[in-house]
Formats: C-alpha cells, structure tokens, sequence
C-alpha cells in the first residue's frame, strides 16, 4: 500500500514537472499577449472577443478564474488542432475549401438580410392586440390527449409487447428496447394530440383512451403496429390574449420580414440580368420505365 502510495507521488511530481516545463518553454510573453502556441501568439483582447461570442449561460462561467483559465485550455486546445490540420494539407483541401465558401456565403447573405430587416421589423403591442381581436378563433385549442406509442414492423411483436404490458411490465423500458418511431429518443411521448392533426386510426385508438395509463389495444398504420399509453387529456380551452400574444408577436414579426425580403428580391431581380436554361432541369425518364 506504502509502496502505492510512493509510486503514486512520483507520477504526480514528474506530470507536473512536465507540465511547468512545456509552459515554461519558448519566447517570454511581453504586455497583454496572454499565451504563445508555438509562433501563435493570443493576445488577452483576442481572448475576451472569443468570450464574447460564447452564448449568455457560458459567459457567466467565465466570471471565475477557474473558468477563464479552462476556457483558455480549450482555446489553446483548438489552436494545436488547427495547427496539426494546417501542417496536414487541410486548409487547402478542397472539400474543406467547398465548406469555407459555403459558409462565407451563409454568413454574408445572413447579415445583408439582417442589416434589411433592422428597425423594419418590429411589432407594436396594437398590432397584437388588433390581430388577437380579429382572429379569436385560431386561439381555440379543442380537446387534446397526451400520450406514449411503442411502434414494432409487425403484428408478432406487437402481440408480444401488448402480453408483457398486461403483465406489467415496464411501458418506458419497453419503448426504449423495441420502438421503431423517431419518439423512442422521447421514451415514445409524441406530446398533445388534437383531433384531426394526425392519422384517423391512432387519432380515434388515442382519444378512446379514458384513464391515466390506460392501453389501447394494438392500432394499423402505416407505419407499423402502435401500442399507446394514456398520459393525461386537456379539456377545450380559449387562450387568452396574454397566453397567445408571444406567438402572435413574432408570426407577425415574421410576416413582416417575408414581406420585406420578397419586396427586395423583387427589386434585385429587375435590376439583375438572369438567364435560365430550363431544358437542363428536365427529368428524363428512363428506358423501359
């Protein structure tokens, strides 16, 4: 155990020797440079714009020492990476090229429809509030169901899982091991349901359903076998305007920038010269189809 113990502390001194070392190594740092990796110098202005791009709940770490310190870690970390890329060729490597552009392109477009919809996109609380008056009823929510699905390819395995239920097994575990839905990553709840918002046998199977935890027997669709669970259930409601105002909002504010882009491009367009070789978007049929 003593030998342990010894052994433990010279591996602990010698990383830390190594560690001082490889910090110690190098051109002294002058002023506000903050860090050299290999001929890269981070000055501290460049380190707090990086901060600054952090999203609002990581800024608040960087308030501590501790926090500055390892998100300097990781900035050095990324530099290394980059460094290794770029010795490796991959700055210049053409798919690597191709996605720069992309993104270059993204970002351009981005700000230009930014800097169109600035100041011209706001909407007043009377606009909510006139909408909101005006289109009451869109605000009506009807009776809704919440539930879990457990979904298998065939009846077998249905049949299989509906036993296992009645026995009592576990819905949540089940869903996990057999689903096939893209709910499973939900331990299969699909949320509230209103009628007429999803298919016409899982819709009428759902809404049968009367008590918490009630199962449906198996329900046919299209896409496979459901067996689903009664969550709870959500009498009809009116939202009120404080309810749906946030909503409003921004649909209105996004009413608002279609408006002000499609004015623009139309506006480009006129002025633009665009040519259009329609014949090369024609789709072939193939021979014996």
């Amino acid at each position: 155990m003593a030998k342990n113990s010894k052994l433990f502390l010279v591996v602990v001194s010698v990383f830390f020797l190594l560690f001082t070392a490889s910090c110690d190594r190098g051109k002294p740092l002058k002023g506000k440079e903050l860090a050299r990796i290999n001929d890269r110098v981070i000055t501290l202005e460049e380190f707090e714009q990086e901060m600054g791009q952090l999203p609002p709940y990581y800024k608040t770490l960087m308030f501590s020492e501790e926090g500055r310190k390892r998100f300097l870690q990781e900035f050095i970390n990324a530099e290394l990476l980059l460094q290794e890329g770029k010795k490796k060729g991959l700055d210049k490597d053409k798919a690597v090229l191709a996605k720069i552009e992309l993104f270059k392109k993204g970002l351009i477009i981005d700000t230009l429809v930014g800097e169109l919809y600035q100041g011209k996109d706001e909407v007043g609380d009377k606009e909510v509030e006139t909408y909101y008056r005006e289109n009451k009823k869109q605000f009506f929510l009807g009776e809704r169901v919440k539930v879990r699905h457990i979904v298998v390819k065939t009846m077998p395995e249905a049949q299989e899982i509906k036993r296992r239920l009645d026995r009592g097994e576990d819905f949540i575990i089940l869903v996990r091991k057999y689903s096939i839905s893209p709910s499973r990553a939900q331990d299969g709840d699909v949320g509230y349901l209103e009628r007429g918002k999803s298919g016409k046998e899982f819709e009428r199977a759902a809404f049968s359903l009367q008590r918490q935890g009630e199962l449906s027997n198996i329900v046919k669709t299209t896409l496979g076998y459901h067996i689903i669970r009664l969550e709870g259930r959500k009498q009809p409601q009116q939202l009120t305007f404080s309810e749906a105002q946030e909503n409003i909002r921004q649909f209105l504010r996004e009413k608002k920038r279609k408006e002000i882009l499609t004015a623009h491009l139309q506006e480009l367009q006129k002025g633009a010269q665009i040519s259009i070789n329609e014949q090369l978007l024609v789709v072939e049929e193939e021979e014996g189809s």
